[in-house]
């Protein structure tokens, strides 16, 4: 059970870290607006309201994936800001003064506040962003689906290459769609199968995953497939139409690495496990995910370190200690991103990369702990 100051002291890290997560995305909202207000009026139809409806949902779409990017830095910030409020108001100094340790004091509310907003960040990506990846590259003012160009892309369980002129993802669709069969699923030569379209649909029941080519050129009865490709290429109800199995999503055909950050957990586990990726793809998943397993430690530790630090036993001014607060919280920030590069650059494995902030944190956690007031 909190005290009551406990109490406090937790609302007003939430209410800083709320007051941030505004202020970005005013500046944001205005900024990005302000560079591209004419894409909205030109592609909304209607007066002033529907300009500014349009501009509400675009941004409250983005706003959820600014959300998402920034919680980590804002929860680290906001713990520093609400430690210094604390110092300069000298809230602190009849606790001291009865003999109750600082992180008696500090810690409880801190890390519960810093768990509500990782958690809320969980949430976000778990509920909203998982299949609204596409709203990040949507048009402007526009309730059109979103033509994005495709990156032709190989299904590593058939070796089937899946290619066409465009994509839109948030109809799950491919427009003049090719697929190339490779000799062991259409006999013996390649086949290219063309469709002027192509939809996507997920796995449903005993229905497996995979892409419906309507009006496919040539007809299956003209394919002589092997044992192994009638596996993966299957007749549809309409003789015109062929369903080919894959776990190659739409999103995975343009912008796959950007796309694979906001993926739900369960999302991200059935992509690692699928055949359908290859060894590089599923690498980066692999960082993705124990990084998120690690999110809620890296922070919890980023709140010990700016405890201490800001409350030092030998203060040289709250200046002083702040710029170090923060230069030791952004520089754990920058090792998380700093370490993507290592499994490209074969320093590391993904797995390992994704631990070395917290080998770095946890330490540096350690040493300061004896810095602080008591």
């Amino acid at each position: 059970m909190l005290t009551t100051f406990e109490r406090q002291l937790f609302r007003q890290f939430l209410m800083v870290n709320a007051i941030y997560l505004c202020v970005i995305l005013g500046l944001f909202t205005v900024i990005d607006l302000f560079d591209n207000v004419d894409d909205f009026v030109n592609h909304t139809e209607g007066g002033m309201l529907q300009i500014a409806l349009a501009v509400g949902s675009y941004y409250g779409h983005v706003g959820l994936f600014i959300f998402d990017s920034a919680a980590i830095p804002m929860i680290s910030m906001s713990g520093l800001t609400v430690l210094l409020l604390l110092k300069r108001r000298g809230q602190l100094k009849p606790f001291l003064s009865a003999g109750i340790p600082t992180y008696r004091v500090l810690a409880p509310a801190l890390l519960l506040g810093a768990g509500v907003m990782v958690g809320l960040k969980m949430v976000n990506r778990e509920v909203f962003l998982g299949n609204a990846v596409h709203h990040l590259h949507a048009q402007r003012g526009s309730s059109a689906d979103t033509l994005q160009i495709i990156a032709p892309r190989y299904d590593h369980a058939s070796q089937i290459l899946i290619d066409g002129w465009a994509v839109f993802p948030e109809s799950n669709r491919v427009e003049q769609a090719a697929f190339v069969l490779p000799p062991e699923i259409a006999g013996q030569d390649m086949v290219c199968l063309k469709a002027a379209q192509a939809e996507f649909y997920p796995k449903q029941g005993k229905r497996p995953s995979g892409w419906l080519l309507r009006s496919a050129d040539p007809p299956l009865s003209e394919i002589p497939l092997t044992d192994l490709g009638k596996t993966f290429v299957l007749r549809s109800k309409q003789e015109e139409n062929i369903f080919v199995v894959s776990d190659v999503t739409p999103d995975l055909i343009y912008k796959a690495k950007e796309s694979s950050g906001f993926l739900s957990t369960p999302q991200l586990i059935d992509r690692i496990n699928s055949p359908a990726i290859d060894n590089n793809t599923a690498r980066d998943l692999e960082f993705n995910f124990h990084v998120r397993l690690l999110e809620p430690l890296l922070t919890g530790l980023m709140i010990c370190i700016a405890i201490p630090v800001i409350l030092q036993k030998e203060s040289r001014g709250m200046i002083v200690n702040a710029g170090e607060c923060g230069f030791w919280l952004f520089t754990i920030i920058g090792s998380t991103y700093a370490v993507r590069f290592l499994p490209a650059l074969q320093v590391a494995e993904p797995v390992q990369a994704a631990w070395i902030p917290i080998f770095f944190a946890t330490p540096l956690t350690v040493w300061m702990l004896e810095r602080v007031e008591t």
